[in-house]
């Protein structure tokens, strides 16, 4: 306990005082910096005694605060050569982790942003603030990951907290790209490929006071920056062996994907079916200042995000993390439960606009069912027409679920050690948004009811219960469908609890390598099938027995079946 008080005194100042160096440096490189073009137009240039200040306080700082961050450094490395286990202990992957984490999520969002605005902007503010907390922000990050790399953790708290660094700060980075993307990467396509016609179009009639410029240079290397970044985390886990935690948060994100797709395809199919209903839009609702009809942003988001993830799971099948065909079922089955929120959330708003007015619905309640806090529907979707509009463009949007769904019923048939926990995933979790769905709303509209029936109504009862009522028959609908096939597939019963593991375990089982056949290895097989014959065969040793190279994998499988059917047999 006190070696561990000691390592936390250690790591906590020499972390503390690295900060402390590098906070001196990027102020004195902020004054330095106002010097240069990167300040912009509209900040002065510093004074002499200014800078005399900063540079003072920044030798001041190197020497004083840098020669204790050396003593407490060289006080870890001789903790580490007296005692191995230092290395790999909790407190120093803490501390490293952390510190690298909270870095690299300020200075890229900074620094990216930052170009950001310069593009929008058309190069008219600077980047000295941006470039002076970056570059020693980067460098202590860097610093810090040279010494991580100089001892490698295997297992426990140490690894944990890796891990949470590495696919943490992976998916912050991805929130990051989303919005730099959303609010770049239309004015980057307006300008590049059809020469500003959206922003010119959006601004005739107002004048060229309020018509933006926009530095496409500055977008471009906004959007590459954070994209660099993304994916360089990426690179750093591609040797984790993480299954689990890797293929939870791959899957998540891989669904973030679909999900903007979907996204940009309920937008173009709105757009297609506008002349329909004799309704229009302009280019500027496309590429304006302000569309309302924006289906590049989200469509080419969800491209990216799906390829690389896509790519990133083939990398773990390669290292042989998840068997190939397991990991392609695994991403239809996602792509099957995103699509099949569309689709249903398109089925609950045909029955509300059935069951209300179109001034009553006002196509509001399709905002619950929609990444609106990433991407907020358009305003041009209020009421009547444009409420059927957005219904038949979600189910549109949607409608690949049945096809996928069919899909994956069809190969948990003709493989269904492969197949039963991808389909098993789409059944209990559409299953439990049903349950969810008519549970819900059915509470709501009894509490409704019985209010109104002891004359306490709640004010506009009547509109409300008819809101719900959409989501309890689609509940309705939802469970009807998927607790039959729940209980068709055996997902709730013990047995087929036990043989999913089990086939999964043989699917991602690590290659091995088979044993010579000499003779001395055949006796010892020969008198192991002997013993095993007078005893209780089990599924350990059958397991053994692969591992062995005594049997096939497909024999194997069938005696764990035999087994689990007649566990004394």
């Amino acid at each position: 306990m006190a070696r561990n008080f000691y390592r936390f005194y250690l790591y906590t100042v020499y972390i503390d005082l690295l900060i402390f160096i590098a906070f001196v440096t990027g102020r004195m490189l902020s004054t330095v910096l106002n010097l240069t073009p990167l300040r912009g137009p509209f900040v002065p240039v510093p004074a002499k005694q200014e800078i005399v200040q900063s540079v003072v306080l920044v030798v001041l700082t190197w020497v004083i605060a840098g020669t204790l961050a050396g003593l407490h450094y060289w006080l870890i490395r001789q903790d580490i050569r007296h005692d191995a286990a230092a290395g790999a202990s909790a407190i120093r992957s803490f501390f490293l982790n952390y510190t690298e984490a909270v870095g690299i999520a300020l200075a890229v969002p900074i620094m990216g942003f930052a170009l950001s605005f310069l593009g929008l902007s058309n190069g008219t503010s600077g980047l000295t603030f941006a470039v002076a907390f970056t570059v020693p922000t980067l460098a202590l990050v860097g610093l810090l990951e040279w010494e991580r790399r100089r001892t490698q953790v295997q297992s426990g708290a140490a690894l944990v907290f890796q891990r949470l660094h590495f696919y943490g700060v992976q998916i912050i980075l991805l929130i990051v790209l989303s919005y730099a993307w959303f609010t770049q990467i239309r004015p980057l396509v307006d300008g590049l490929i059809f020469g500003g016609r959206g922003t010119l179009e959006s601004c005739h009639g107002i004048g060229n006071y309020y018509c933006p410029t926009y530095h496409l240079v500055y977008l471009a290397a906004s959007i590459l920056w954070f994209i660099a970044f993304w994916l360089g985390y990426g690179w750093l886990t591609k040797k984790d062996n993480a299954r689990i935690g890797r293929f939870i948060l791959h899957g998540i994100s891989f669904a973030y994907g679909v999900g903007f797709i979907l996204f940009g395809v309920y937008i173009g199919v709105k757009l297609i079916i506008l002349p329909l209903f004799k309704l229009s839009a302009s280019f500027k609702d496309i590429l304006g200042l302000h569309p309302s009809y924006d289906f590049v942003s989200p469509f080419t988001l969800g491209i990216l995000v799906v390829i690389v993830y896509h790519l990133w799971l083939g990398g773990a099948a390669k290292r042989e993390l998840i068997n190939s065909s397991v990991r392609i079922l695994m991403e239809s089955a996602i792509a099957t439960i995103v699509l099949a929120m569309f689709f249903w959330s398109g089925c609950y708003s045909i029955l509300q606009n059935l069951f209300l007015s179109p001034t009553a619905s006002g196509g509001g309640e399709i905002q619950r069912f929609l990444p609106t806090h990433m991407y907020p529907l358009p305003d041009t979707i209020v009421s009547g027409t444009m409420s059927w509009v957005s219904a038949i463009a979600l189910i549109v949007a949607g409608l690949g679920y049945v096809p996928l769904e069919i899909y994956l019923r069809h190969r948990r048939t003709i493989d269904p050690s492969s197949a039963s926990s991808p389909l098993g995933g789409v059944v209990l979790t559409l299953l439990g948004n049903g349950i969810l769905r008519s549970v819900i709303s059915g509470v709501i509209m009894l509490y409704l009811w019985v209010t109104a029936l002891f004359g306490s109504p709640v004010e506009n009862w009547q509109r409300t219960a008819y809101i719900e009522l959409p989501d309890f028959i689609i509940g309705i609908i939802l469970v009807g469908i998927y607790l039959w096939s729940a209980l068709k597939g055996g997902y709730w019963s013990r047995s087929g609890e036990q043989s999913v593991p089990a086939d999964v375990l043989l699917s991602e089982a690590p290659p091995f390598e088979a044993p010579s056949l000499d003779v001395p290895a055949l006796e010892t097989t020969s008198s192991a099938l002997s013993q095993s014959s007078a005893q209780p065969v089990t599924i350990e040793d059958v397991l053994d027995e692969l591992l062995a190279g005594n049997i096939a994998r497909d024999e194997a499988v069938a005696r764990i079946r035999t087994l689990l059917k007649d566990p004394g047999a």
